[in-house]
């Protein structure tokens, strides 16, 4: 583990033990803590770790807000931040596939936890493509208590002086997230059950509609890297009129021509545009929308007066 050396206090036998005491209480010369690296892979697990390390780590983010992990593109500035972590926190299940094989091949002696590959967590496939895993298991709030689990496993397992930290912080933020988790529950019900359907840019909410029973439907599967056929295109306006659908919506992190062509469905089917959802990245520091629970607070907030 990469910590800093602690510089050694000089002191003369000549000088009181009440001076010393002094001296080491006041701070006026004395040893920093040594503070872990902790490298976050995407927008939603870097909030995940500020709420866990306060100040006893040093949390470095590779995805900024509004960029797609499906498509991130590596910068040279990644590898050093992988090569040089203590602790590598990411979802896992193919969601970074661009970073994955520098995680692999540069992560060295670091930890490496894949947050969402968990007993706990049953991975869904893709509503289009059978057989791959749909990695956005964060929009089961319930899900995202057991991302807080295993990275507070992990940072414990790479910092065990500090275990009770972490411990604390947990539990502190798995209230919040239980509190999350029923009030996104009684918001979903206000909507009466065949009104609770979602046509969005990208397969991102399948998490999201199976725990809180809404229909979620999307002009493209869980990988933005796919490319919409004029025949899904076609199947989605369909769908629209028969289900009556309220609202469409757009994403924050999916190329624009993706919420175009949500936007010339909902031209094409007289339904308005209900807002904009986010995805697969928080929103902006210093925003509601930058934290976990703000963010999902905004998406839930933004479905339910577009649908009511």
């Amino acid at each position: 583990m990469r910590f800093d050396v602690i510089s050694k206090l000089k002191i003369t036998f000549t000088l009181p033990a009440v001076l010393v005491v002094a001296l080491l209480s006041t701070g006026g010369t004395h040893a920093s803590e040594p503070r872990l690296r902790v490298v976050c892979t995407t927008t939603m697990i870097a909030d995940l770790a500020k709420n866990l390390v306060g100040d006893r780590a040093e949390i470095l983010g590779i995805m900024k807000p509004g960029e797609d992990p499906h498509v991130y593109d590596v910068r040279p500035r990644d590898v050093q931040l992988i090569a040089n972590a203590d602790v590598i926190l990411m979802n896992g299940l193919h969601l970074e596939s661009t970073l994955q094989h520098v995680i692999e091949n540069n992560a060295g002696d670091s930890i490496v936890a894949r947050l969402a590959e968990s007993k706990g967590i049953v991975p869904l496939e893709s509503e289009q493509t059978r057989g791959a895993p749909d990695p956005h298991c964060w929009f089961n709030v319930q899900y995202f208590r057991i991302y807080t689990e295993r990275a507070r496993d992990a940072l414990i397992q790479a910092d065990p002086g500090n275990a009770e930290h972490y411990r604390q912080r947990a539990e502190d933020y798995f209230k919040e997230l239980d509190e999350l988790h029923k009030w996104v529950g009684r918001r979903m019900k206000t909507i009466a059950r065949e009104q609770r359907v979602i046509v969005t840019s990208h397969d991102a909410f399948q998490y999201f509609g199976r725990t809180y029973f809404v229909d979620v439907f999307a002009v493209i599967g869980i990988s933005t890297e796919q490319q919409p056929k004029p025949r899904d295109i076609a199947r989605l306006e369909s769908l629209v009129r028969e289900r009556n659908v309220k609202a469409l919506f757009v994403e924050t992190s999916v190329s624009q021509t993706l919420n175009q062509i949500v936007k010339k469905i909902a031209e094409t089917t007289g339904v308005q545009i209900g807002g904009t959802l986010f995805s697969d990245s928080l929103g902006d520091p210093g925003t509601p929308e930058g934290t976990y629970i703000g963010m999902v607070r905004h998406n839930v907030s933004t479905i339910v007066e577009a649908l009511r």
